[in-house]
């Protein structure tokens, strides 16, 4: 955190989004449904205001998600001529280097980010970042502040939207950053006569044929160690290209690992299209292991159950080794201390 970093207080944050006349909202690449139902959420409170407000992203918009915006990219090109923010808040962004190409123009200017990775790198001048299991969460909670101060600006879409982003993030409420607070956000969203049914089905049960051909390929390259306990995916760019498979495709991979049973850390690798000797590394615990601690080894974070990294190597084979030589370690760690002997119960 820089000298200047500040954690703010809800009502903080509330105070700094009033002052702006126009503001920009930053969201990390490779978007979810999180940092996009969050951003959109936050715009329409802050155009409930009557600010300007806009929003933009490093990538386009993944086709399952379309429905938050309704737009297909939120690219900076495609941001109106005459638009010049007072202000740049980030929202569900834990470090710079997640805004991707956008970084080096506009991290700078982030006055204020909204966040909930407690193992984050903070960059902007205030920050506010509660342990949520998602940041839709914390939009919510300014919602409920603005709220209290006599502007009702939660609107039907923003509630869509928030829906969205919390399901999503808490993995359909099945992860356990889930608290009693919640499932009365979730309730209150529900009051605005959304259509909750249909928001998961386009988040977990409307895929192309593509995304089920990359679960295809992905089975074919399934690598277990440690006695089953470890599940790996390893999708190099030749793989993707002899199956005419895109980025967006394989996305979501990760989840076939996490679902075996017996498997307690799955781990996914996709090489880099710019650079083939990195690999990007999204990592999920089902019970006991803390991935961000895993991943921070290698310079990532993010959750308990939920983590990613980079990993530079000679190869794919390079850098499944690597990582599977610290989840080793880790995981003896934990069978010393008995930490599983009570894994799974309710």
């Amino acid at each position: 955190m820089s000298e200047s970093a500040v954690n703010l207080t809800i009502s903080d944050v509330c105070d700094r989004l009033e002052t702006p006349s126009s503001v920009l909202i930053l969201t990390h690449t490779r978007p979810d449904a999180d940092t996009l139902g969050s951003a959109f959420a936050l715009r329409e409170l802050l155009r409930g205001l009557g600010k300007r407000c806009e929003v933009i992203n490093d990538d386009d918009i993944p086709k399952r998600l379309g429905f938050i915006f309704n737009v297909p990219t939120l690219r900076p090109e495609a941001l109106p001529d005459d638009f010049e923010p007072d202000m740049y808040v980030s929202v569900d962004v834990s470090a710079s280097k997640l805004l991707g190409k956008l970084e080096e123009e506009y991290a700078p200017k982030v006055a204020l980010a909204i966040d909930h990775h407690v193992l984050g790198t903070p960059f902007a001048k205030e920050t506010f970042v509660a342990p949520t299991g998602a940041c839709g969460e914390i939009i919510f909670d300014i919602a409920c502040e603005f709220a209290a101060r006599g502007k009702s600006l939660l609107n039907r879409s923003a509630a869509i939207a928030l829906y969205a982003a919390i399901c999503s993030d808490t993995g359909s409420f099945k992860f356990d950053s889930v608290t009693p607070e919640t499932h009365k956000r979730i309730a209150a969203l529900l009051e605005y006569d959304i259509n909750h049914a249909e928001i998961s089905r386009k988040l977990y049960d409307s895929r192309p044929i593509s995304q089920v051909m990359a679960t295809k390929v992905a089975l074919c390259n399934l690598h277990f160690y440690n006695e089953n306990r470890v599940a790996v995916i390893n999708f190099t760019n030749k793989m993707r290209e002899e199956n005419n498979l895109t980025r967006e495709d394989i996305d979501d991979i990760i989840s076939l690992t996490r679902s075996i049973e017996g498997v307690e850390i799955g781990i996914s690798i996709k090489q880099s299209d710019d650079d083939l000797t990195l690999y990007k590394v999204s990592m999920r615990s089902n019970r006991v292991a803390d991935v961000s601690k895993l991943c921070a080894i290698f310079g990532g974070g993010g959750h308990k159950r939920a983590a990613g990294c980079t990993v530079n190597a000679e190869n794919e084979y390079a850098a499944e080794s690597m990582l599977i030589a610290e989840i080793n370690n880790e995981l003896m760690r934990l069978d010393k201390e008995g930490a599983f002997e009570h894994a799974g119960e309710i």
